[in-house]
């Protein structure tokens, strides 16, 4: 695998085998910088354009059949219910001071027949419903790419959504003092998990106390600004004096919003 010091770029050819599945730390022969390497992702395959219409039409196919179906069944349905409907019979005609009176009731459509029928349609329509749905959980990157409203929605019923294509992990945090004073240092890794070059935006730290309230925000560049294809970098970040009462630390891509990758330590 490929990996590339965070510090001058160098770039290095190491035996991802020699990793183990944690990772281990290794150092630049240039610049004699520290950084952990994470073993390479396992990044599944992304369906092409021409599969994910053809799963599109197939869903679509299947929603307007039970559409149909759903039609069919109400008619049906409408039509045994007129056809046992039977006409109660009709009180007769109470005489009275003012004269004849006709004493009539409404007619009514067999009750249990008509509740079926509703029943039959409510199936048939929640059934068309969840098939949708999958489809969009299943490519609920794409579906956020195109309407970035979605991904509140994703994120309440608990999806992740990632329409950067990168992932934050190994995310270390610390205090550190020196002649300088006192520093609070956050370390972390930036993956590619894309099959193509992927831009990195502003690495965004915010400090938060106790009650998750934040102290206190920066932004740091990363040390590329693009990442190749399953390319990981180590990120430094670096604050003069922090808050005291600060207790946790969370990382996150600059403008990613909701739906952006996020890791707290």
């Amino acid at each position: 695998m490929l990996i590339v010091c965070p510090s001058c770029a160098s770039r290095y050819e190491l035996d991802g085998a020699k990793l183990g599945p944690e990772g281990r730390k290794v150092r630049c022969a240039s610049c004699q910088t520290l950084w952990h390497v994470a073993p390479e992702p396992e990044i599944p395959d992304i369906p092409s354009a021409e599969e994910t219409q053809a799963l599109l039409n197939d869903e679509l196919a299947q929603a307007a059949a039970i559409e149909a179906q759903v039609s069919a069944l109400t008619a049906e349905r409408g039509d045994e219910a007129e056809a046992e409907a039977e006409p109660e019979p009709v009180a007769p005609p109470v005489r009275s001071k003012r004269g004849l009176r006709p004493g009539t009731r409404k007619v009514r459509p067999n009750g249990k027949k008509v509740r079926a029928g509703a029943v039959a349609v409510a199936a048939a329509l929640s059934l068309a419903g969840v098939a949708l749905l999958g489809l969009l959980v299943w490519q609920r990157d794409r579906a956020v790419g195109v309407a970035p409203q979605l991904a509140s929605v994703f994120e309440t019923l608990g999806f992740s959504v990632n329409v950067r294509g990168l992932r934050l992990s190994s995310v270390e945090s610390g205090l550190v003092e020196d002649i300088a004073g006192r520093f609070l240092v956050v370390e972390g890794d930036v993956t590619n998990i894309t099959k193509g070059n992927a831009r990195v935006p502003p690495i965004e730290v915010a400090v938060k106390d106790a009650a998750g309230q934040t102290l206190y925000s920066w932004k740091t560049d990363p040390p590329r600004s693009e990442l190749e294809p399953s390319v990981l970098m180590r990120f430094r970040a670096r604050l003069a004096a922090p808050p005291v009462t600060g207790q946790s630390v969370l990382v996150r891509f600059a403008g990613a919003g909701p739906a952006g990758a996020g890791s707290t330590h």
